[in-house]
């Protein structure tokens, strides 16, 4: 009777992938429990406001994790008091996103440009313009605006709301520009283009996705602002959504279900914006980042 012989070297070899498989297996099942622990945590506050928004009468304690009874009240509410606020947030976020762009595009296009030293310079004053503390520029605004007269205005607004959507606007807008290939440009000029022209018609039809970007964000910058809003808005007519939600909480008797119920409606614009601005914002971000 004849054995074969095995050999051990061989079946270490065989034995070798499948071990890797298996920790492989392992590793992606312990990847996808946390993910969607972490998932359900950053989800569970958005669950917490639609279970409170369905029950009147409750408070922050006594939430139910099921409604028993779901009711609508709160929604109506926070439509019936709150659809003006909806209208200041909305005109004023759209006016900053229009400020922004008309400031920033001609800034970045002519940093993108300029070979000096004195563009560093630009640049770090820009970044250091996002870092002074919101609450300096917004008393230097009250006074300001009380001087020129536009407190409780959407100029006034939008005016301050810009002042955060700028600078980052203009750095994206550069890190885009940079990229554009100058030799189109350079074409333009040769079909009689002047600088304004470049811009116009070849620059900001190229830099779409960064333009959109730059957008998107501002209109989320003006969009969950408060503390301007505090600041330079003193009439509750003139009150954005998010002051507005705030005075819902600081009520004596606090209706949970209508600030819940307000606090999702004020986020059902911004939804649609970041949605609908999605694959612009994907390719912006790629191509701003040297992808």
């Amino acid at each position: 009777m004849t054995r074969s012989a095995t050999n051990p070297a061989t079946s270490t070899v065989k034995a070798r992938p499948s071990a890797r498989r298996r920790r492989t297996k392992w590793v992606g099942i312990g990847l996808t429990v946390v993910s969607v622990v972490i998932l359900v945590v950053y989800l569970f506050p958005i669950y917490f406001m639609v279970s409170a928004s369905l029950q009147p009468g409750v408070t922050s304690v006594n939430v139910e994790w099921l409604p028993n009874t779901p009711q609508l009240d709160g929604y109506a509410t926070a439509l019936e008091e709150g659809l003006q606020s909806l209208q200041v947030s909305l005109i004023a976020a759209l006016g900053s996103v229009v400020v922004t762009l008309f400031v920033a595009i001609p800034a970045a296009y002519a940093l993108s440009r300029v070979r000096s030293r004195v563009v560093d310079v630009a640049l770090v004053l820009l970044l250091l313009a996002q870092m002074v503390p919101s609450i300096v520029l917004a008393n230097s605004f009250y006074a300001m605006f009380n001087s020129w007269g536009i407190l409780n205005t959407y100029a006034g607004l939008i005016i301050a709301d810009s002042t955060a959507g700028v600078p980052f606007a203009i750095i994206v807008l550069r890190a885009f520009m940079l990229r554009l290939d100058h030799d189109i440009v350079e074409a333009g000029k040769l079909d009689g283009l002047g600088p304004f022209g470049s811009l116009v018609r070849i620059v900001i039809p190229l830099s779409r996705n960064a333009i959109i970007t730059a957008g998107v964000f501002t209109f989320l910058f003006s969009w969950g602002d408060l503390l301007f809003g505090l600041t330079v808005v003193t009439q509750a007519q003139m009150y954005p959504v998010t002051v507005f939600i705030l005075g819902l909480t600081n009520s004596q008797v606090t209706n949970w279900a209508t600030v819940m119920a307000a606090s999702l409606i004020a986020s059902v614009p911004a939804l649609f914006v970041v949605i609908g601005a999605q694959r612009y914002v994907k390719a912006g971000i790629a191509v701003g980042g040297g992808r």
